[in-house]
């Protein structure tokens, strides 16, 4: 669901704010129900323990997510897991022992609304944000027909890192969060900022952030030396940010890395930066980032000098928001950043300009990118075509398959094939290099059409890098193909298809038996002459796996013609172990 279609519908956001103040009065959680949408609203908590977990030492509480309850938040390209804060994730694990997801269940599996929103104010946003992505991996994903979340915070923390962002953008789950940020808001910066800078002053500005208290007790002085902390290590966030998206500042970069930790805090989702007279969505991250800082810069020192307890009220202001968006202008930040007003507005100078255009012409570079690959698309499909339908079925003439004919290379063809299998890792170890890099868009990786091509690839092609590898005895040289010959570009295919059958609720079982059959000449090369009685459960594993790889097109049949390598294999078995083997009937 695009942002753009929220502007109409300003009264599910004014329910969200009203259900987000009703958290206040709950211990954990606050639940209603309007017509076909339901809200699940969460207190948000005012103590350091719940904003920085006491036990976590690193520099900015983060720890990484777990990939088995969460598995979708994760890098496909570099396997890494997504980052979020540590205190924020236990306040949901606190929340997931209460009655809050049978509630949840209930609402799915009703059939009865359209929409669950979940939403909260300050770290009660921070809530929010988990419990969609655990409704998301929990129901959602599962494609039943239950309804689309939508996430609304009120000046909410940052949650997750770059990693974290990238997932929600590969799984289409961005267009679900909707974060709105008043232009001076200190809370959306805080996690941009160390721990140990501000553990000084955080205690002294949290509780000034609670509603419940009508009337607080402001400390200009821990206000003041808060606000300036957060926004230079901001600062010192954004530039670093800049300089990577521009390709400028290497050395600098590496020199600041060496000595000083940057946060791993990224936006992830719409933001909507609320002006005086309009509202301006943005869903750009980096662009996010850089408003982030520069719309918190104040036009002159004596505007500076106030900014500090504005943050403070403005992150207690969004009644006033709510109240009036009615009459605020609504508008979407994107190429070309032509509305000065918009601009000014939000208080960016002609630098903070320069830097969020710089992030806007990364994600055109991104789109770029992109089209250059997909224009390789029939590239790819004439070469996969020809090696299935060319070149496979003259190697079975010589009754030992295309594996094998490759190995020996002693034809014409095998050349051609040889070609082709350069020209195609040319082609996939460039795209694994954008995607490392993130010079792609998100949503490439998931993109359903891409993940086929690639497994098709990786199941066509890997026996022919098998093959080389083996004919110019690499595993002698360098070691076993599994662990020191294959290529990440096969790996990559591999996570991603093992990625979607994850989601189709596959065990790991099934996962193991529905993918790494391209690996299978790998497994009979390192069991080609080993002893049997060490190597029998190995084998007997191997053999286990062959009739489903079989079935779901992860290895050809033609492994069993004569001439085969694995019929070598097959035929230096013990003859009890053959007769015993499901093979047996297929081998004769």
């Amino acid at each position: 669901m695009a942002f753009e279609a929220f502007a109409g519908i300003n009264d599910l956001i004014t329910k969200s704010w009203k259900a987000s103040t009703e958290a206040y009065k709950t211990d954990q959680f606050h639940k209603e129900e309007e017509r076909e949408v339901i809200f699940f609203s969460f207190r948000p908590s005012f103590s350091e323990k719940d904003w920085f977990a006491p036990e976590n030492k690193s520099p900015f509480g983060e720890i990484k997510m777990d990939r088995v309850r969460f598995p979708c938040m994760r890098s496909i390209g570099n396997d890494v897991d997504a980052t979020v804060n540590q205190a924020f994730l236990k306040n949901l694990d606190v929340l997931l022992s209460t009655t809050f997801c049978n509630l949840v269940k209930n609402a799915a599996e009703s059939r009865k609304y359209q929409r669950i929103v979940f939403t909260g104010h300050s770290s009660g946003g921070a809530t929010a944000i988990l419990a969609t992505i655990w409704y998301l991996e929990e129901y959602f994903k599962k494609k039943n027909g239950f309804p689309e979340p939508l996430c609304v915070t009120f000046g909410a923390p940052l949650v997750g890192d770059y990693i974290f962002k990238h997932a929600l953008g590969r799984e289409n789950w961005s267009r679900f969060f909707v974060n709105y940020v008043t232009r001076f808001d200190i809370v959306p910066r805080i996690m941009l900022a160390r721990k140990e800078s501000i553990k000084q002053t955080l205690p002294h500005v949290l509780p000034q952030l609670d509603l419940t208290k009508d009337s607080i007790q402001v400390s200009v002085q821990s206000n003041a030396e808060f606000y300036t902390t957060v926004l230079k290590d901001t600062s010192t966030v954004a530039y670093q940010a800049v300089c990577e998206l521009i390709g400028n500042g290497e050395a600098f970069l590496e020199t600041l890395s060496s000595f000083l930790e940057l946060s791993p805090y990224r936006p992830a989702g719409t933001f909507v930066f609320s002006t005086g007279t309009r509202l301006v969505s943005v869903n750009n991250s980096d662009a996010i980032l850089q408003i982030l800082f520069y719309a918190s810069q104040s036009s002159n020192e004596h505007e500076w000098s106030l900014v500090p307890n504005q943050s403070i009220r403005d992150h207690r202001s969004y009644v006033e928001m709510v109240q009036t968006m009615g009459m605020r202008s609504f508008h979407h930040l994107d190429l070309p950043l032509d509305g000065d007003s918009v601009l000014s507005d939000l208080g960016l100078s002609t630098r903070a300009r320069q830097c969020v255009r710089a992030a806007y012409e990364a994600e055109k570079k991104r789109v770029e990118n992109q089209t250059k690959i997909y224009n390789k698309q029939a590239k790819i499909e004439k070469e996969l075509t020809w090696i299935e339908i060319e070149y496979k079925p003259k190697c079975r003439t010589h009754k030992n398959g295309y594996y094998d004919s490759f190995k020996a290379s002693m034809d014409e063809i095998d050349f051609n094939a040889n070609v082709k299998r350069a020209e195609l890792a040319g082609i996939y170890d460039e795209v694994l290099g954008l995607v490392k890099k993130g010079q792609l868009p998100d949503g490439f990786e998931g993109s359903k059409e891409w993940v086929e091509r690639a497994n098709r690839y990786r199941r066509l092609i890997e026996p022919l890098d098998i093959a080389n590898y083996h004919r110019h005895l690499k595993n002698e040289d360098t070691g076993p193909y599994m662990e020191k010959g294959r290529p990440n570009r096969y790996k990559h295919a591999q996570r991603g298809y093992e990625h979607e059958l994850m989601k189709e609720r596959k065990t790991k079982e099934e996962i193991e038996r529905s993918s790494g059959g391209s690996c299978f000449w790998a497994e009979v090369e390192e069991l080609m002459g080993k002893d049997y009685e060490h190597f029998q459960a190995r084998i007997k594993k191997l053999e286990w796996l062959l009739e489903e790889w079989i079935r779901v097109g992860e290895v050809d049949d033609e492994i069993f013609l004569e001439g085969s390598t694995f019929r070598k294999l097959w035929n230096s078995l013990p003859e009890d172990h053959k007769r015993q083997s499901k093979l047996f009937g297929r081998m004769g």
